[in-house]
């Protein structure tokens, strides 16, 4: 009696090794598949050098591997813009995922609409990112894709913060390249690669440009020294800079001078922004050791209205000259290039 049921036991216990080890295969499938994921998703994201790409390139990997519907990246960092991706629309990539540009507001609003129904059945899975760079909200994940390993999540939510954090130090210091450090506006390298960038425009011949100089600069340096004078430029550069609008480009262009360059401008529309730019110069007081200081500029305007009639760089040439003719003028004025003439409006 006793061996027959021993014979019992061991028939029996093969069957339930066997359903153990399945489920471990299952796992094991998984962590590899998961692995390997990984591996292809941290090279691809980590050789972006733009936050925008990165998340673009984070949305085709993701939704290779999880077929969303939607997937939200909310961003707390300011610096970061918040993005929201879904399948079929905009910019076809590899994964059949389009890029749909969106506010945080919208995007948030999206997910709150989503939010409660789609957590209950599992149609939502949230990404918190390290250091509190935001989150990614990868919204109705295909079947079979809706239960990843928290570690898995986790490593996605390491990599991807990573390569934002990469993406934001090249970001800023390729500004730093670009920008004046005591203005903060365009440095001249930069200002002159974009005039190369401008004239290759088909669509845009029509370009005005002002030189600006600020007046008597040297006699404030000799009297009250070089931080003064850096004081008044910053000062000065903070002035054009907030009185362009969203399509001019500014530049420090070397020692007291700048230069504005307005794409799609008249000639009458950039005197407006010119005499803006100047009355707001005049506005401006600076306290030297008890001393109020009151500065001025001249400034040189030229205009083009097609290609013909010269390039970009010969236009920079038209209006420094009208500056310099503003300056023999009286200073404190704008001058505009028309032919051999130079005049007031």
């Amino acid at each position: 009696m006793y061996p027959r049921s021993n014979a019992r036991v061991r028939r029996i216990a093969p069957a339930w090794d066997f359903v153990g080890e399945a489920e471990t295969g299952a796992a094991l499938v998984q962590q590899l598949t998961e692995a390997r994921f990984l591996a292809a998703f941290c090279c691809a994201v980590y050789c972006q050098h733009d936050p925008k790409l990165v998340c673009a390139t984070a949305a085709q990997w993701l939704y290779e591997y999880f077929g969303y519907r939607r997937a939200h990246f909310l961003f707390i960092d300011a610096e970061l813009e918040s993005v929201s991706f879904r399948p079929g629309s905009g910019t076809e990539t590899k994964g059949g995922a389009g890029v749909l540009p969106a506010s945080a507001a919208e995007i948030r609003k999206s997910c709150f609409s989503f939010s409660r129904s789609l957590r209950e059945l599992g149609g939502e899975i949230p990404v918190t990112l390290p250091r509190g760079l935001g989150s990614l909200h990868i919204v109705e994940a295909a079947q079979g894709r809706r239960d990843p390993s928290a570690a898995f999540l986790q490593s996605i939510a390491d990599c991807l913060g990573s390569a934002l954090e990469k993406a934001l130090d090249h970001k800023r210091l390729q500004q730093l390249s670009l920008r004046d450090g005591l203005t903060g506006l365009l440095n001249r390298r930069a200002f002159e690669e974009l005039l190369v960038i401008e004239e290759g425009r088909r669509d845009a011949p029509l370009h005005s440009l002002i030189m600006i100089d600020i007046d008597n600069f040297k006699a404030i340096n000799d009297r009250f020294g070089h931080p003064a004078g850096d004081q008044v430029i910053a000062g000065v550069g903070g002035v054009i800079g907030a009185a362009l609008r969203g399509a001019d480009l500014a530049t420090r262009y070397g020692g007291e001078e700048f230069a504005v360059l307005l794409p799609g401008t008249t000639e009458a529309e950039a005197y407006a922004v010119a005499e803006r730019i100047r009355s707001r110069i005049v506005s401006l007081k600076f306290n030297f050791f008890s001393h109020t200081v009151q500065v001025t500029a001249s400034l040189g305007l030229a205009s083009r209205c097609a290609k013909q009639e010269c390039s970009l760089r010969e236009l920079l040439a038209l209006a420094d000259g009208s500056l310099y003719q503003a300056k023999r003028s009286g200073k404190n004025t704008t001058l505009i290039h028309r032919g051999e003439v130079h005049r007031l409006y």
